[in-house]
């Protein structure tokens, strides 16, 4: 019973040690996350753009429709389109703030055409890229084959 009243107050200084352990930790962490945020942000939104690219082509095949992606490099975005008797808005993606269209070669009028077999009237390739001035690539083959490269 004596060894329990000369330890009072134990718990509290280990747990006030460990919050300050934490605190410490959290703030070597915390800058580490905002420098490397972007360089998530790109990969997420590359993977995003090219899953948008597999859907369009997959509604053109599917639908035997015209689906095309149109980029608008000024507003940071793209559009899915159905195109019918009547342009038809399928989706619009506004790019993160941190994210940005680098360039877009081999493309005319910066826009993703699909045929009804799942190819392109046009090959070519997307480079986004983030205030980081990291880059991710979106190639697009004849074919309809899109790769990323990060």
């Amino acid at each position: 019973m004596n060894f329990y009243k000369n330890h009072r107050g134990t718990m509290l200084v280990d747990l006030l040690v460990a919050l300050s352990i934490i605190a410490f930790l959290s703030t070597l962490t915390i800058p580490y996350l905002k420098r490397y945020q972007p360089n998530l942000k790109l990969n997420a939104t590359a993977r995003d753009l090219t899953t948008d690219l597999r859907y369009a082509q997959q509604l053109t095949v599917t639908e035997q429709k015209v689906h095309l992606v149109k980029f608008n490099l000024l507003n940071d975005k793209y559009d899915i389109l159905k195109v019918d008797s009547a342009t038809t808005t399928i989706k619009t993606v506004i790019l993160d703030p941190e994210i940005s269209i680098k360039q877009i070669t081999g493309l005319t009028n910066d826009q993703v055409v699909f045929n009804f077999y799942g190819g392109v009237s046009q090959p070519g390739q997307i480079i986004l890229t983030n205030t980081n001035n990291v880059d991710a690539a979106i190639n697009i083959k004849p074919s309809g084959y899109i790769q990323l490269e990060q």
